[in-house]
């Protein structure tokens, strides 16, 4: 994978309101997925897709959720998403980060690996209403 991401690391938030629309945030997560569309590289982790699917499983039942991983699996086909896969050295240093961080914050474990990513790859744009992010020195997307 290219080292070279000038775009917002996908957070779970926004794919879960991009496919449930009871989402509080799912007609701006429509309508900033629509500003982006073909702009730039999108990139997540398979932790996040963990969490996806599993809110989407209890929020929107589980038709649409095979229904929404078919779009995921076709992004990724196309090489619009690249999913970065969580080894043994990202866990090590997202505990790391979550054991220096979570003195006074509550990062989860997720958002540490995220963090850990974004870190690695130069990514400084998040897709994300995660005030976490903020506090981690990201760009949130949309703007707030």
């Amino acid at each position: 994978m290219e080292n070279d991401y000038e775009a917002p690391f996908r957070r779970y938030q926004r794919l879960d309101a991009l496919a449930d629309k009871a989402d509080k945030d799912h007609e701006r997560a429509l309508q900033f997925r629509d500003e982006i569309a073909g702009e730039c590289k999108l990139v997540t982790s398979n932790y996040i897709l963990d969490e996806l699917y599993t809110l989407l499983l209890m929020n929107v039942g589980f038709q649409p959720t095979v229904n929404y991983k078919e779009k995921v699996d076709i992004l990724m086909a196309e090489h619009v998403l690249d999913v970065v896969w969580i080894d043994q050295d990202f866990a090590k240093r997202s505990w790391d980060v979550f054991e220096q961080y979570n003195v006074d914050k509550q990062w989860s474990f997720t958002d540490c690996t995220s963090y850990v990513v974004m870190k690695e790859f130069g990514i400084m744009e998040v897709f994300a209403f995660d005030h976490h992010f903020e506090q981690m020195g990201f760009i949130l997307l949309p703007c707030q």
